[in-house]
């Protein structure tokens, strides 16, 4: 039997070694966040933030640790072959648990969104990062439905299937949602070579859609005929999605009679 004091001293060890890992993690967190404001406003990305006050805090404040932990996570996943989906849930679960006084504060939240849509902006002119890219938007979008549904109340719930679609975007959905969130006119050459492109959203039914990265042309996209926010490719597949999206659409339904006819 292992006496009182040697389990003590297991979990001053263990209450140690997680207290380190915490210090590593913000030491990390603050070095890829100078790495990533680097290599926006150094001559690769051209000197433009397309919109980030990149200085509105000093450099060891608690929004740019969260950033950096962010990106940090974005550049493992890359390594690891992780999808955009799964490095977006990562960097979710992290900065939770690291900074919830961020995440409480919805000025913040859209400081770090305006700063991963200038990333998502920068790695599509200069580096062509599908990966990162798309994990950006998709962090960016992530944050701007948490402020609109837990901070100001515009809407019912999280609108996961937007967050998605973004995740799968193909180049003239990615580079159209871009230019929409952006003041400069950095995108504008890039968008003139890609909007002839045909318009591809994605079906809803993720998990059993038979098409090839669940991408359908928009004129052939199917809405709920109930909450009109999510779509997919066919009545299959809508019907294959019931089970998932039944109480999701009943609070956008109500929500819909409640607020669109005002």
């Amino acid at each position: 039997m292992v006496s009182r004091k040697k389990l003590k001293g297991k979990a001053r060890k263990a209450a140690k070694a997680e207290s380190a890992a915490g210090v590593r993690d913000v030491e990390l967190s603050l070095y890829m966040s100078k790495r990533l404001r680097l290599r926006l406003t150094g001559d690769t990305g051209g000197g433009c933030t397309h919109g980030w006050n990149h200085t509105k805090y000093p450099d060891d404040h608690d929004c740019n640790k969260f950033i950096g932990g962010v990106f940090r996570i974005f550049v493992e996943s890359t390594k690891s072959g992780d999808t955009a989906g799964l490095a977006v849930s990562e960097a979710v679960s992290f900065t939770r648990d690291m900074f919830p006084n961020v995440w409480s504060d919805s000025a913040s939240l859209e400081w770090i969104a305006a700063a991963f849509i200038s990333l998502g902006t920068f790695t599509s002119i200069i580096e062509g990062d599908v990966f990162l890219c798309a994990a950006a938007m998709g962090f960016s979008e992530s944050l701007k439905q948490h402020v609109a549904f837990y901070h100001v109340g515009s809407q019912p719930l999280m609108y996961t299937a937007k967050i998605d679609d973004l995740l799968w975007a193909e180049e003239r959905r990615t580079i159209s949602y871009l230019k929409k969130r952006i003041p400069c006119k950095c995108l504008n050459e890039k968008y003139k070579a890609v909007r002839s492109l045909p318009k591809m959203y994605t079906c809803c039914n993720i998990t059993s859609c038979s098409l090839p990265d669940n991408s359908v042309n928009l004129s052939a996209m199917m809405s709920c005929g109930g909450c009109r926010r999510i779509h997919y490719c066919s009545e299959e597949c809508q019907s294959a999605n019931w089970e998932e999206h039944r109480d999701v659409c009943k609070k956008w339904r109500k929500w819909n009679a409640e607020n669109c006819s005002k």
